[in-house]
């Protein structure tokens, strides 16, 4: 009975859910799916007493005969004006007057009326393409669950840190995995502002990735912690310290976790809407529910296993897509001369970009501030105090948290996107942004893309693609989604049990820790959805939001903490419970994320600037930490920097940080390295051989002599711990 739902173009999610009883009559089960939030092709009983008129046989519908009737019928259908436009809300007649809506309209906030109905309706997903969804799925929780005995041995330590036994390549796929919610956003970027959209989040990427590597991630695994907070109760002393530790853990927990999670669910809601007809509610129970159901039972371990295998499963299938989206498009030549008659501007390797539109425009100061807020990056839970350093806290020892950061450099800044930028600029050689139509009218052949977080879609509609491919391919989304929620699941319960349930009940057993870390997690996806659910909807102003504007005040932290021996808790509680409140003021209340009022860097500008000022004031003005505390600190972290009066009173033998001039040359040599990756990645596409070459040998050059450097010193007591003194801290 299934497969007659499957036949209606809706089976698929009836049969991965169970949820839908089956129908015999075909009406019925239209409407069924519409109740359901599938957007169906007008009214059932019109095509019924239509069949005739396109050519299909008899008058009665049957479901063996479904693809007759879509695939040589849906197009004539909507000609004629039986099918109507659903969101233009257009007569028959007024649809057979203007040619330009006849085609299928999807929700109105993803409508842009640019396929042909025949197009559309062979991408309804079939049973097929379902079961491949269906699998990945089902390869992600089999993943997960296969260690739910290894994450759980050794209570909040095992589920955290996975007993701080992270090899290397785990932590960069895993790491480049967590990263990878929105491919679409990529994609969206680059047909809003062209090829140098990348530098909107490389400016920074290229800066504190190296930097995490060399500095940051070491100290992450020397101080032998679970969570970011912990750190204020080791760097900090008395009950200041506590309160500030219970504050952070909240901010992280229930702000910024919750808001990543609404974040990636949007995104990915109305990235796969044109290809999946269900609703953000939908996908939160299907996909988000059995992402949960893993991360719940499997912990950090299950997380990252999960994590490699639907990286793989991402990076195969952008790459098929992009080359048959480019056979199938008149090749790369032809792409390229597309997009240069009519945007040159959009094939500019880096930034500034000057476009017709305001908004379509990228200006060098804008680059220049994400370059600044890159080089402090290291302290933004989005980037190296988030996730990422949950990861390096589980690392086997110091040198495979840094080979894991240094190879997620690779991973993170050009493998996993190659791909994404070849299907960004066929998408670009289609598609014309709606808010450049409001200054410039769309060439003959370009179609007005209402909202550029569908592009990624509407370049699979237009390829013709073998059955099962669709299915495919809304998995790679279904993958890259789920891997960053799970991972933010997974880092967002850390703070919740290691820095507010557990000195609550200090004689908790790990059975104990286990079960209320996964309630925990249950309640943190419950209180995301609705945040997705509710307000996020402009994705342009939110991936700037969460990439940039949401960690800016808190970013001067990752520097002070560790450089400056005189910085104290006060300083700490200034940014902790002043950044996400005047982040979102700034950003949504005074309207700074709108680039026709604002340019980019003038919001990010502002809010970098006031978080020096109130932090610094705020340590000046109060007295500094104990030489005690401080001390303490110092011997168990060791940073580099400003510790002139502690490191004299600490003395140690063997100091595990390398000199300060020695981190200099290993942080610039990683920086040069990054730089060459990205540039030979733009310059790839668009034959630009000079540059390719010259930023590969930038790239190999450079990362190989910082190899070699990070090779010379053998690793210290400290770095290679037993596995005893692993479980034991």
């Amino acid at each position: 009975m299934l497969l007659v739902v499957a036949e209606a173009g809706f089976g698929g999610k009836s049969l991965l859910l169970g949820l839908i009883v089956v129908l015999i009559d075909p009406a019925q089960v239209f409407e069924h799916a519409l109740a359901l939030g599938g957007e169906v092709w007008g009214d059932i009983h019109k095509a019924s007493s239509a069949v005739g008129h396109v050519g299909h046989r008899g008058s009665a519908w049957r479901p063996g005969e479904k693809r007759n009737l879509f695939w040589s019928g849906g197009a004539t259908l909507l000609r004629e004006g039986i099918l109507p436009h659903r969101s233009s809300n257009l007569t028959p007649n007024r649809a057979r007057a203007n040619p330009r809506h006849n085609s299928y309209s999807f929700p109105k906030s993803v409508s842009d009326g640019i396929m042909s109905g025949m197009r559309s309706a062979s991408h309804t997903l079939s049973a097929l393409d379902w079961t491949v969804v269906a699998l990945v799925v089902l390869i992600g929780m089999i993943g997960g669950m296969a260690v739910v005995r290894l994450s759980s041995r050794h209570g909040a330590l095992s589920y955290f840190a996975s007993d701080r036994n992270l090899p290397w390549w785990a932590i960069a796929i895993s790491n480049t995995a967590t990263y990878q919610s929105g491919n679409g956003a990529f994609v969206m970027l680059l047909v809003t502002y062209g090829l140098a959209a990348n530098w909107l989040w490389w400016s920074a990427w290229v800066l504190w990735m190296p930097l995490v590597a060399i500095i940051w991630a070491p100290m992450w695994r020397r101080m032998r912690i679970v969570t970011t907070a912990e750190l204020i109760t080791l760097r900090y002393g008395g009950r200041p310290a506590l309160a500030a530790r219970k504050i952070y853990a909240v901010v992280c927990c229930l702000g910024f976790s919750v808001l990543l999670i609404g974040y990636i669910t949007g995104f990915f809601a109305q990235t796969i809407a044109p290809l999946v007809h269900i609703s953000e509610l939908d996908i939160l129970l299907i996909f988000g529910g059995t992402t949960v159901l893993y991360t719940m039972f499997g912990g950090l371990m299950g997380v990252v296993v999960t994590e490699v295998l639907h990286f793989i499963i991402v990076l195969a299938g952008c790459t098929s897509l992009m080359f048959i989206a480019v056979a199938q498009h008149g090749g790369w030549s032809r792409i390229l001369a597309r997009i240069a008659a009519t945007r040159p501007e959009a094939l500019t390797q880096v930034p500034p970009v000057h476009s017709p539109a305001p908004t379509n425009s990228i200006a060098l100061l804008t680059i220049l501030v994400l370059a600044l807020q890159g080089v402090f990056f290291a302290g933004s839970p989005t980037a190296g105090e988030g996730s990422t350093a949950q990861r390096f806290m589980a690392a086997r020892n110091e040198r495979h948290a840094m080979g894991g950061q240094l190879f997620n450099c690779f991973l993170a800044l050009c493998l996993r996107i190659l791909p994404l930028i070849g299907i960004g600029l066929v998408a670009l050689s289609m598609f014309w942004p709606a808010t450049l139509a409001r200054r410039v009218a769309p060439p003959p052949g370009m179609t007005v893309l209402r909202d550029p977080v569908t592009a990624w879609a509407r370049v699979i509609q237009s390829c013709r693609l073998p059955n099962g491919l669709t299915g495919l391919l809304v998995a790679v989304e279904v993958a890259a989604y789920t891997s960053t929620l799970s991972a933010l699941i997974n880092w967002g319960g850390s703070f919740v049990i290691n820095d507010l349930y557990r000195p609550l009940d200090p004689k908790a057993g790990p059975g104990r820790e286990i079960w209320v870390s996964r309630l925990t997690s249950l309640l943190l996806f419950a209180l995301a959805s609705a945040v997705a659910i509710l307000f996020v909807k402009q994705m342009i102003g939110w991936f700037m939001f969460i990439n940039s504007a949401m960690v800016i005040f808190l970013l001067p932290l990752a520097f002070f903490r560790f450089f400056w021996w005189r910085f104290n808790v006060w300083g700490e509680m200034a940014a902790i419970v002043l950044g996400l409140p005047l982040s979102i003021g700034i950003w949504f209340v005074l309207d700074f994320q709108n680039g026709a009022k604002h340019p980019m860097w003038q919001g990010l500008g502002l809010l970098f600037a006031l978080s020096f000022v109130v932090l610094i004031g705020a340590t000046l003005l109060t007295p500094p930490e104990s030489k005690e505390t401080l001390a303490k600190f110092y011997e168990r972290c060791q940073p580099p920097g400003l510790w002139g009066p502690i490191r004299a009173r600490v003395r140690l033998s063997e100091p595990a940080t390398p000199a300060p001039g020695r981190l200099l040359v290993s942080s610039l040599l990683g920086v040069l390295a990054c730089l060459g990756l990205v540039l030979a990645t733009n310059a790839l596409f668009v034959a630009d051989w000079v540059r390719a070459a010259g930023g590969l040998v930038a790239a190999i050059g450079f990362g190989s002599w910082l190899v070699s450097r990070i090779a010379e010193k053998p690793a210290s007591p400290v770095r290679s711990e037993s596995r005893e003194s692993r479980l034991a801290c």
